[in-house]
């Protein structure tokens, strides 16, 4: 039998007023962080996560930049990704609505009772484009455990 843990949510904006937070070419930058409560789990813990992401890019060149979502088993980026997603911007875009749904399986039970994701994004322009966090910005998370 499954057995419901936990289950996060990480909220940068609901999307009512824009955030206008500039993001950085090339650079890793956290969206969302979250902590599940892992209590007296079963012998396989699995993470299910989702998120969704909107950012505006201007100076659009005639070749596709890319946004890239990366979570991490962790507070940090210094560590192994469990999940990894890319989407391009194309030129005649303007806006990217990112969403993504994914999970991390046979989960080791944290010493601590605390197992932390985080969502990082990452703008890789083709050339002088500049993007900007809007909103809205989600990070959501659910650990499940067997019996």
């Amino acid at each position: 039998m499954v057995r419901t843990l936990d289950a996060r949510t990480s909220l940068g904006s609901n999307g009512g007023s824009p955030l206008n937070i500039p993001l950085p070419a090339n650079t890793p930058t956290l969206v969302g962080i979250l902590g599940l409560n892992i209590f007296s789990p079963g012998p396989l813990i699995r993470i299910q996560f989702n998120g969704t992401y909107q950012i505006s890019v201007t100076n659009l060149s005639s070749s596709p930049s890319s946004v890239q979502f990366a979570i991490y088993r962790g507070s940090t980026n210094t560590g192994t990704p469990v999940y990894v997603v890319s989407k391009p911007v194309f030129p005649n875009a303007g806006i990217v609505i990112a969403s993504f749904e994914g999970s991390d399986y046979n989960v080791p039970a944290p010493p601590s009772g605390q197992l932390v994701y985080s969502c990082y994004v990452t703008f890789a322009p083709a050339g002088i484009e500049q993007a900007t966090r809007n909103g809205p910005e989600c990070f959501n998370a659910v650990a499940y455990s067997d019996d």
